[in-house]
């Protein structure tokens, strides 16, 4: 009997734009797709290791939504739950103290109270989280078979630490920045744990507007900063798929990268039409995909699509 392969997801930073990829992940659901590998940079970190251990959507966008639109008894994450005084051990330390605006500290003490697992070991599906070594300036893999020792919690904030906002995370005496650093996504990470299908949600498509009323440039320097690390990263990901597709041509990737439009990284108001773009740009990706037969080889039974509004 033939073995069915398996599907991944593999997630992208973007801080509250990755809000988008809990969008990718309802059309998943809604298709009857289950991921059974989960892949995480920074805020597809967050995503990955919540997901990862099936915390249901819902619950993970209330995350996100205004204390008024809350609906569940699940994790905060808002501004402040990030943004962390510098501890005593960084006090007295001050070349690490001016390493970085704020600490992560107070944000990894948050997951591990409110995670229900913070444990690789006992995930009941693989998640693998990735940082930097800042002094080695290699890839770090948290997660089963590679560094998974280390809590959920910090591998999380480990792989959010994004160089210049936040201080590189301590652990083991080691310090670490966001994984995005090395690689926009670690889809191998994906292959080598089993998958025939990844998933991938991209957030960083830049904004291709060839005959705007107004350029880019005349958009002020926050608009230009974001269009350019877009396209930096986009490019980085272009290639890195590229490369895998040749490396591993019995493995299909998806690549899913919904146009955000002008919703800013630090814009968690606009969470519902971020999910909605992640969810609409999903359903025709995965549409198509389901037109070529790419999911026969899997163990998923793709129902009918239903049109999206």
């Amino acid at each position: 009997m033939m073995t069915r392969g398996k599907i991944a997801f593999v997630a992208s930073g973007g801080a509250a734009r990755g809000l988008a990829h809990l969008g990718v992940l309802r059309a998943c659901e809604e298709l009857g797709l289950v991921p059974e590998i989960f892949v995480g940079t920074s805020a597809g970190a967050i995503v990955g290791a919540m997901y990862g251990q099936d915390i249901p959507l819902d619950v993970i966008l209330d995350a996100y939504r205004l204390p008024w639109r809350r609906r569940h008894q699940g994790p905060r994450l808002h501004l402040s739950t990030f943004m962390g005084m510098p501890s005593l051990g960084e006090l007295m330390d001050p070349g690490h103290l001016l390493s970085g605006a704020f600490s992560l500290g107070r944000f990894e003490r948050y997951l591990r109270k409110h995670l229900p697992i913070n444990d690789f070991r006992r995930l009941n599906h693989p998640v693998y989280l990735t940082a930097v070594d800042i002094d080695t300036a290699e890839r770090e893999v948290f997660g089963p078979g590679y560094n998974e020792d280390v809590p959920v919690s910090q591998a999380v904030a480990a792989s959010c630490s994004v160089p210049g906002v936040f201080r590189p995370m301590c652990i083991d005496g080691r310090y670490f920045v966001d994984g995005e650093v090395a690689r926009t996504l670690s889809a191998d990470l994906a292959v080598e744990a089993g998958a025939e299908v990844v998933i991938i949600s991209n957030i960083y498509r830049p904004q291709r507007e060839v005959e705007a009323k107004r350029s880019v440039a005349r958009q002020g320097m926050h608009r230009v900063l974001r269009q350019s690390l877009s396209t930096l990263l986009t490019e980085k990901e272009r290639r890195g798929v590229e490369l895998l597709s040749k490396r591993y041509p019995h493995v299909t990737f998806i690549d899913i990268a919904p146009d955000l439009g002008p919703y800013g990284y630090f814009n968690r108001f606009a969470a519902r039409p971020l999910v909605l773009r992640g969810y609409g740009t999903a359903l025709r990706a995965l549409a198509a995909a389901k037109e070529n037969r790419v999911f026969d080889r899997t163990s998923i039974d793709v129902p009918g699509l239903r049109s999206v509004s």
